[in-house]
């Protein structure tokens, strides 16, 4: 059982003799979660369309990021967390009881939503780790919005009065829930895995250095003049960061750049400084450059964490192959071995030197092996290679080997050979069997098996 496995299981063992701890546990969870979700509100609601919707609504991903996170455990106490905190949001702001019991169900059923079909698709515990991944989160935010900007619309239009049409009602409460699920949830899935499973100490600290590296190309970028080549510039500076972040730390790193970007571009187009808070454009045009910039960078930094994410898993996976093969052919007393007949060099598994008898910081040479073939068998040996043809490209040879240790032992040698286009042979590839060693072994484990049945009768 590996020691995620072995958490859970005595996390959930705890619980289950001490309900409640449980439900203790589950009703701090809809406190912190409330606290956070109608602070998150609270800001948003500084910067407000036309319409009366947010343009940025970072409390849905504060939502929906816990409930992936914490698993179904969380539902209900997230649920009523979010429904709550979004009344007293509401009734803090210009809305009435009816249209915020209206969005609270809304922002509750969003959050239950795009838990759900991350849960419904995706195993558990859930990780940006993957390209998939990273999609499927994005899928799950577009559909959970799209459904509870319908209600949301509805809520507007029965119980306030708006200029803009419905169409554009569910557009805005579409793109501000969406870019807050997308920029938030991942933050909060992020740190869930890093406590369970923390970053190593030179990673947490690369890590740290890299987004202070952002917040002062963040800094630099306020401070420029509204020019027309600043829309370029924002791009060049921050992706090298993204991108070294992305190869360098863990997704939750990718996730926390992605944040402090939008908070960014949040708080100039809100208080009206930098590229996005100019005041010269329309208050709808400074609106879409800022969603469209927080929804590039976030891609870009969640799509280059999880394909690095996946190359490190995969390389990962390569060297527990490698050596578990490794193993494998040791035990079994067999190397594997490449002679390259252009350049004359040999390749051999890292078993070589323990089943052949050599230094293993020796360059081993096809020479050096065919010195120690036995005389009476080089000759016999010589002649199979010399005699591999396009027809016949393999051979099976058995001979005697002189060890560096002066121990002469049988190995069996399979090859088979690779030819260029015009028949030239150009490499052999094969195995080579310590027989006197396997035998041994066989005959080791033919008088254990005799001394156990001859103790237990």
């Amino acid at each position: 059982m590996s020691d995620m496995k072995r958490r859970a299981f005595i996390r959930l063992r705890s619980d289950a003799a001490d309900p409640a701890w449980g439900w203790m546990s589950l009703s701090w969870l809809a406190v912190v979660i409330g606290c956070l979700y109608i602070l998150s509100a609270k800001l948003s609601l500084a910067l407000l369309t036309p319409d009366g919707v947010a343009v940025f609504w970072p409390a849905a991903g504060v939502a929906a990021g816990a409930l992936i996170a914490f698993g179904p455990r969380a539902r209900w106490p997230v649920a009523a967390g979010t429904m709550v905190a979004t009344i007293v949001a509401n009734l803090l702001g210009d809305r009435n009881l009816l249209s915020s019991m209206v969005f609270a169900i809304c922002n509750a059923g969003e959050a239950l939503l795009a838990a759900g079909l991350i849960e419904r698709f995706f195993s558990s515990p859930f990780n940006l780790d993957r390209l998939g991944h990273v999609l499927g989160l994005l899928g799950a935010a577009m559909i959970a919005t799209a459904v509870s900007g319908i209600g949301g619309t509805l809520g507007f239009a029965l119980f306030h009065s708006t200029s803009a049409s419905l169409l554009v009602t569910w557009q805005n409460w579409f793109a501000s829930d969406a870019l807050g699920i997308i920029t938030i949830a991942p933050l909060v899935i992020g740190l869930a895995s890093a406590t369970r499973e923390p970053p190593a100490r030179n990673e947490t600290i690369e890590g740290l250095v890299a987004l202070a590296f952002l917040i002062v190309m963040s800094v630099i970028l306020i401070a420029l003049p509204p020019e027309p080549w600043t829309t370029v510039v924002p791009i060049t500076l921050l992706f090298p960061v993204l991108l070294w972040i992305g190869a360098r730390c863990r997704p939750v790193f990718a996730a926390a750049a992605a944040f402090i970007v939008t908070l960014a571009i949040v708080w100039t187009t809100t208080i009206g400084i930098g590229h996005f808070g100019d005041p010269d454009l329309p208050m709808a045009d400074r609106v879409v450059a800022a969603r469209a910039g927080i929804l590039v960078v976030a891609l870009c930094a969640y799509v280059l964490a999880a394909l690095f994410a996946e190359r490190r898993q995969h390389e990962t996976a390569l060297a527990e192959s490698e050596s578990r093969l490794q193993e494998a052919l040791t035990a079994g007393a067999v190397t594997t071995f490449v002679w390259d007949i252009d350049t004359h060099s040999s390749q051999r598994s890292t078993d070589a030197a323990q089943i052949l008898g050599f230094d293993p910081q020796q360059t081993f040479s096809p020479d050096n092996f065919l010195s120690r073939v036995h005389p009476d068998d080089r000759e016999r040996f010589k002649a199979l290679v010399r005699g591999v043809t396009p027809g016949r490209p393999a051979y099976t040879v058995s001979f005697r080997f002189k060890r560096s240790d002066g121990r002469e032992v049988w190995l069996e040698e399979t090859a088979k050979a690779e030819f260029d286009a015009v028949g030239r042979l150009v490499r052999l590839k094969g195995l080579t069997l310590d027989v006197t060693a396997r035998k041994q072994s066989i005959r080791g484990s033919t008088k254990a098996a005799d001394l156990r049945a001859r103790s237990s009768s």
